[in-house]
């Protein structure tokens, strides 16, 4: 099983470039809504059509040369994308172009994640960023058309891109076409392939693709897929240059009753973040932190907590910010435990299209209850041991190796309550489910 080794919290931590003055934010300020949806949010000013303009000016076309401005901007700010992989976004976008024109562009807005909220910070607050950098990357790829991706049920997502998209319409924005689509409300149905074969005409789930590069079937149009915030992110660019362009990352911070999304920047520290977003239920720093989503890694919080928000920054030390999300774990609570109900709930949400998916994650999921209630024998260690070696690598998509990578930093960094469960010995925690999961997995 490979676990995460962590350098001594005191070594030193690679050196990151400060926000240059005048550097233009994506958000002005912090938003705050509550654990389960994103119908309440305050702490951002919501920017309509007129609000935007009037910060950026008209939107401006990328027919022609000044593509090639973009891009160009995009690599010397090293934009990458924001929904996981952090793959360079330049790249991608230069390696759907050369499949030729004529396709469509998404911007992926359905956040699987049940704690992980940036995206519909952006779309209720900033949905003119999303559009901007939509219809840019339809310009410079030559596509067809643009589609906005949601979730069934992200509904106030829905009203504010339909008033936004109407309020353009008025406006006379020159903008290429456009549309809404909601996908089934699973953890899954944000995963790129899925939403690729979708477009085809399949169901909403994951596949194999043979050439990473062009995940669309053999005959079909190429399709980009880009998070929203890489999307929001290309427009900014457009907008300011890279020369005022803020190198910062939107981050998820689950509370105990509400979600913050906060923007930080490589000169702010994981520890500084928590600071100013994160009420602790006993007044004290939490034990550890889950970062990057729920397929992401425990890291303990003497270790990340000086570490700055910067991807370069933490790739030594084997992580990553992920998706976004900041998930503190709070002394009182049990580290294993924790991640025993995510890991169920992870192995709930597979596209069971394969062994992996189908056998292995709930049978991981089984062991890990076991180990929860005391019950895990020398014979059941062996077989969870094995299971993860052979899971690992071998699922149609990532989720399998997500949800492993999450389990096996929680056996190194929970190690200690590991220990007590196996001896039968409960942790006695008195708190308990920190990170949202929804009631109902099958519905989520």
């Amino acid at each position: 099983m490979n676990h995460l080794h962590l350098a001594h919290p005191h070594a030193d931590v690679p050196a990151t470039t400060p926000l240059a003055a005048g550097a233009v934010r994506m958000l002005d300020g912090s938003a705050v809504l509550p654990l389960h949806d994103a119908e309440q949010l305050t702490g951002v000013t919501v920017h309509d059509l007129a609000a935007h303009r009037a910060l950026f000016g008209p939107r401006r076309s990328y027919l022609g040369h000044a593509a090639d401005t973009l891009l160009a901007d995009m690599d010397a700010v090293e934009l990458s994308g924001r929904g996981g992989g952090h793959f360079p976004t330049a790249a991608k976008w230069r390696s759907v172009a050369r499949a030729g024109a004529g396709g469509t562009v998404v911007a992926n807005a359905a956040e699987g994640e049940p704690a992980i909220a940036k995206d519909a910070v952006l779309l209720l607050t900033r949905p003119h960023l999303v559009l901007d950098g939509l219809a840019a990357a339809v310009e410079v790829l030559g596509a067809r058309e643009g589609v906005v991706w949601l979730h069934d049920g992200a509904w106030a997502s829905a009203r504010s891109v339909t008033r936004a998209l109407e309020e353009r319409r008025h406006a006379g924005e020159l903008d290429p076409p456009i549309r809404i689509m909601l996908a089934p409300a699973r953890y899954l149905s944000g995963e790129a392939t899925g939403i690729i074969r979708t477009l085809e005409g399949g169901p909403t789930l994951p596949r194999w693709v043979a050439d990473p590069a062009r995940p669309w079937s053999a005959g079909e149009r190429p399709v980009l897929v880009n998070n929203a915030e890489t999307l929001a992110r290309a427009a900014l660019l457009g907008h300011v240059g890279a020369a005022a362009y803020a190198p910062t990352s939107l981050l998820t911070v689950v509370s105990d009753t509400y979600r913050v999304v906060v923007e930080a920047g490589p000169d702010e520290t994981f520890g500084q973040v928590l600071a100013r977003s994160w009420r602790s239920p006993d007044g004290q720093a939490p034990v550890a932190a889950l970062l990057g989503g729920y397929g992401g890694s425990w890291v303990r919080w003497e270790h990340l907590a000086p570490l700055p928000v910067s991807n370069p920054a933490l790739k030594p030390f084997g992580l990553s910010v992920g998706a976004g999300l900041l998930g503190p774990l709070p002394q009182r609570v049990c580290g294993l435990e924790e991640s025993g109900r995510i890991l169920r709930y992870l192995a709930g949400q597979s596209a069971k299209q394969c062994g992996p998916c189908v056998f292995g994650l709930p049978a991981v999921a089984d062991l890990v209850d076991r180990l929860v209630e005391g019950r895990l024998g020398r014979r059941d260690k062996h077989t969870l041991d094995t299971y993860v070696r052979e899971i690992s690598g071998r699922g149609a998509c990532r989720h399998p190796d997500g949800a492993l990578r999450m389990l096996s930093t929680a056996l190194t960094v929970f190690a200690d309550d590991v220990a007590r469960h196996k001896h039968g010995r409960s942790c006695d925690a008195p708190l308990h489910s920190v990170l949202p999961i929804p009631a109902d997995p099958e519905e989520a």
